[in-house]
């Protein structure tokens, strides 16, 4: 993983956008409107085609709509530091751009990205960056393989052995990732406070059901591999496997 947090110039305030705790920011127009609907953006790997990004996907969070102490307004003549617009972008299987020693590089090419999602161009590769922290963690996620899941232990081995993390079997919560990992340390709280007749609240809100059109998505890719098999190698992603068929690659 690749933290980068840039903090920038500030722009004119945008107000009145959505998703976050705080509707204004400071950065770029253009940036602002193109996340006018949430101040967090998740994107895939091969972005921009920019090579460092060839399998490294990343989030991107608008700051002064999420945490107190980047709201717009809150960090003006404190402590003497100049109010910045910032911007944070978490890259994940990033190991090539973990490799970039230096952090105003690393900085561009996080920007690019986000140009290149955004489709804001030099709107945002011209803004003025007046400081970055990058943190770099290698090997810090999991690497899921498929069939993964079923090897998923739960969150209780046995008594008094008890397990979270995004690598915990997920019933009950369609959660992954930091999500996952943050759900399954309240399950095992739960399930402590369970076994030692304990209060404590550790509630889990449910997750989101799947959208008629992912599960439409997910019976297609069954249909499609009770039929027609993948080699058995690992299997493509269903929408890769459907573009082989289409092609007859295994005809």
């Amino acid at each position: 993983c690749v933290a980068v947090r840039l903090f920038l110039k500030p722009d004119v305030i945008t107000s009145g956008l959505s998703g976050g705790q705080y509707d204004s920011t400071q950065l770029p127009r253009k940036v602002a409107e193109a996340m006018k609907d949430s101040p967090v953006l998740v994107c895939g790997a091969e972005i921009g085609a920019i090579p460092e990004l060839k399998e490294a996907g990343f989030c991107i969070y608008d700051l002064q709509r999420l945490h107190d102490e980047f709201k717009v307004g809150a960090q003006d003549n404190k402590d003497g530091i100049e109010e910045t617009a910032v911007l944070e972008i978490d890259f994940f299987r990033a190991d090539s751009l973990a490799d970039i020693e230096d952090d105003n590089e690393v900085a561009k090419i996080a920007l690019k990205a986000v140009a290149s999602v955004l489709n804001v161009g030099s709107e945002l590769t011209n803004a003025e960056i007046v400081d970055v922290a990058v943190v770099r963690a290698r090997k810090a996620v999991s690497h899921f393989a498929p069939k993964s899941a079923s090897y998923s232990p739960p969150v209780k081995i046995t008594d008094g052995v008890f397990m979270c993390g995004d690598w915990i079997d997920r019933s009950g919560h369609a959660s992954w990732s930091t999500e996952k990992a943050v759900v399954t340390g309240r399950q095992a709280a739960a399930a402590i406070a369970s076994d030692w007749k304990l209060s404590i609240e550790a509630d889990v809100i449910p997750a989101a059901p799947d959208t008629p059109q992912l599960n439409a998505l997910r019976q297609t890719a069954q249909l499609l591999r009770s039929v027609k098999p993948p080699p058995k190698e690992i299997p493509p992603s269903p929408w890769a496997f459907v573009k082989d068929v289409l092609d007859s690659r295994y005809q």
